[in-house]
C-alpha cells in the first residue's frame, strides 16, 4: 500500500480568512452547501431503503406475508422503546419523549389523547425529514397531517404502511384509543400523504383485518382539508425564512435546522431499518441462512451501483457535482463521492491512500451502520457495482479485514484482474 495521499486543502486553512459558509468540502475544493448535503443524505437513505427493500421482495413475494412481518416486527421495536425501555433506572423513555415535545401534563395519561401525542410527534418527525406540510386538525379526537412531500416516496407502499403502524403503536403507549390512517400515500402515486387519526370511541369504525390494513376508510372523509399543488411548500419549516429558519409547534417546542440535521440526515438510516430488522426476523426463524440473505442483498446493491452510473450523462452530473479535474478517471473519482457521504451523514473515516494508483479509507463501522447490521456487506457491494460504471470495469472496491481492528470499516478502491468477479 503506497499511503500515498494527493495535496489538498485542509479544511481549516482559510476559515479566518473569509466567511465561513456551512458546506461539505470534496476533495477538489467543490463545496456542497448545508441545504444540499440535508437533502441529499434523506434521499440517500431513501435509496439505500429501496434496494433493501427489493431483497425483502424478493425472498417473500407475497404482499400480506411481507408487509405483515415488517409491520409487526417494527410495531414491536416501539412498543418496547415506548412501553419499557429506561433512560434511567424508573425513568421511561416515554415520559421524556412526552417532554422534549413539550406535551403539558394535561395532554397525559387518558386514552382520548394518545392520537393527539403521537400527531405532535409525527410532525415533529416529518420535518425533520424534509416531508414538509401542515396539521390541518390536531384535536382530542382526530388528527390530521398533510405532507407535501417524502424522500421515501421511492420505496413503495410497504413503508407507508409500516410508518402508520408505527406511529399508531407510538400513539398507543398514551392512549388505546386512536387509530391511525394514511388515506393517501405519496408511495402509492398521491399528490400528498395525507395522515389522519380518529378516536375510535368518538368515531366508531369496523375492525381492521390486519395490523397492515391501514390506508381507509375513515369515519370523518368529509373533515378532509386538500391543498393544490400551487400552495404546496418546497422546503420544511427550518429552511424557511417566514418561520425564522426553525421548526415550532403548537406547544412551544422549537429545533433549529442544526438539530435536526443531526438527527434526520446523520443519526437515523430510515427505510432501511423498516427492512433490515424483518430481514434478521427471517434469519433468526431459520426460513433463510445468513448467506442467502447476503447474497441477496450483495447481487442487488452491486446491481444498483453499476446502474447508477450506466449513462454517460449520470457520470458527467457526478463529476460537475464533485469538482473532478479534467482528465482524471481512476479510483478517485468514486472515493470523492464516498467522501461527500461519509461528511454528509458525519461518519468519522480516516484517508489512509488517495492517489492514481489506488484510494483507502477506514470508517467507523459503529457510526456507519448507525445501529444497524448488513451495512456495510450493502455499501461494499454498491460502491463496486459504481466503480465498473463510474470509472471501469478495471477498478474494483472490496472491504480490507486483515490487520483491521472490529471497530474499523476499511475500503479499497484499486485495480484488480478477477476472472471470477460478477
Amino acid at each position: 500500500m503506497s499511503n500515498k495521499i494527493d495535496d489538498r486543502l485542509p479544511k481549516e486553512v482559510g476559515a479566518g480568512a473569509l466567511p465561513v459558509h456551512p458546506a461539505v468540502k470534496t476533495p477538489w475544493e467543490k463545496l456542497i452547501s448545508f441545504h444540499d448535503a440535508y437533502h441529499y443524505a434523506c434521499r440517500h437513505h431513501a435509496a439505500i431503503g429501496a434496494v433493501f427493500q427489493e431483497a425483502l421482495r424478493i425472498l417473500m413475494p407475497d404482499y400480506e406475508e411481507r408487509i405483515t412481518l415488517m409491520c409487526n416486527t417494527d410495531v414491536g421495536v416501539k412498543n418496547y422503546v415506548f412501553n419499557k425501555m429506561e433512560i434511567a433506572p424508573g425513568a421511561l423513555y416515554r415520559d421524556y419523549h412526552a417532554a422534549k415535545h413539550f406535551l403539558h401534563p394535561f395532554f397525559k395519561g387518558t386514552d382520548e389523547t394518545g392520537g393527539f401525542q403521537a400527531g405532535a410527534f409525527g410532525d415533529n418527525g416529518d420535518e425533520r425529514l424534509l416531508m414538509q406540510g401542515r396539521v390541518n386538525d390536531l384535536g382530542t379526537y382526530r388528527v390530521e397531517k398533510e405532507l407535501d412531500a417524502c424522500p421515501w416516496d421511492i420505496m413503495g407502499s410497504e413503508i407507508c404502511r409500516v410508518s402508520t403502524a408505527s406511529l399508531e403503536e407510538i400513539g398507543r403507549a398514551y392512549g388505546k384509543d386512536c387509530e391511525y390512517s394514511m388515506v393517501e400515500a405519496r408511495g402509492c402515486g398521491d399528490l400528498h400523504c395525507r395522515v389522519v387519526c380518529e378516536n375510535r370511541k368518538k368515531f366508531p369504525m369496523p375492525e381492521r383485518k390486519a395490523v397492515w390494513d391501514n390506508f381507509g376508510p375513515i369515519a370523518t372523509e368529509d373533515q378532509i382539508k386538500f391543498t393544490p399543488r400551487e400552495e404546496m411548500y418546497t422546503e420544511p419549516q427550518q429552511m424557511r425564512g417566514e418561520c425564522g429558519y426553525k421548526y415550532r409547534n403548537g406547544m412551544c417546542m422549537e429545533m433549529d435546522a442544526n438539530d435536526y440535521y443531526r438527527d434526520g440526515a446523520v443519526t437515523y438510516a430510515l427505510g432501511s431499518d423498516y427492512v433490515i430488522n424483518p430481514l434478521n426476523a427471517l434469519e433468526k426463524s431459520g426460513k433463510f441462512t445468513k448467506e442467502q440473505i447476503d447474497n441477496t442483498i450483495v447481487c442487488l446493491f452491486e446491481g444498483a451501483g453499476k446502474m447508477m452510473f450506466a449513462e454517460s450523462f449520470a457520470i458527467k452530473g457526478l463529476r460537475d457535482w464533485l469538482g473532478v479535474p479534467e482528465g482524471m478517471n481512476d479510483g478517485r473519482v468514486l472515493g470523492g463521492y464516498i467522501e461527500v457521504l461519509l461528511q454528509s451523514i458525519q461518519c468519522k473515516y480516516e484517508i489512509v491512500a488517495f492517489n492514481k494508483e489506488e484510494v483507502v479509507y477506514e470508517i467507523d463501522r459503529k457510526l456507519f451502520g448507525r445501529g444497524l447490521n448488513r451495512m456495510t456487506t450493502a455499501y461494499t457491494a454498491f460502491w463496486y457495482g459504481m466503480a465498473k460504471t463510474l470509472i471501469s470495469p478495471e477498478w474494483s472496491v472490496f472491504e480490507e479485514t486483515e490487520g483491521v481492528g472490529e471497530e474499523i470499516y476499511r475500503i479499497k478502491i484499486t485495480k484488480l484482474i478477477d476472472k471470477f468477479c460478477r
